[in-house]
């Protein structure tokens, strides 16, 4: 089931958060989830009552940007991103989707791709730890 996330949701958010992503990778703290719950589109997926995934969004001028997404390890493969990501789409039904994902991320640029998203540009050095990304955009 998805949902919008709730303040009640944020512990539970965190520890997806540090679960899936390394320190170098610079996971959203519990206050950047507790900001973000009260502020912009979070959508969480429940499994028996526990969140196993999410999207969070920022809501631009003229589109959306898909600011992070994760799915449990444990639940990896099962359709669950494609859902959160559906999910969003129907909710939101704007002309304009962006996000930005690491180059070497292979697996979540197939994703991407596959619901419309194209490469806009390469983005030299974005991340902090001086990763390229790709600008992709959804129109």
């Amino acid at each position: 089931m998805i949902t919008q996330a709730h303040i009640a949701d944020v512990t539970a958010l965190f520890t997806l958060e540090n679960e899936l992503f390394f320190v170098n990778d610079f996971p959203l703290s519990k206050g950047s989830f507790y900001y973000h719950v009260k502020r912009n589109p979070l959508f969480v997926y429940r499994e028996a009552e526990k969140i196993i995934g999410y999207t969070l969004w920022l809501k631009r001028k003229n589109h959306y940007r898909l600011y992070s997404i994760g799915v449990s390890n444990a639940h990896r493969g099962l359709g669950i991103a494609q859902a959160l990501l559906n999910y969003s789409f129907e909710t939101f039904n704007a002309s304009c989707y962006t996000l930005e994902v690491k180059t070497t991320n292979n697996n979540a640029i197939k994703l991407y791709e596959k619901n419309g998203f194209k490469k806009q540009k390469v983005l030299s050095h974005y991340y902090p730890n001086q990763c390229d990304g790709y600008l992709m955009m959804k129109s």
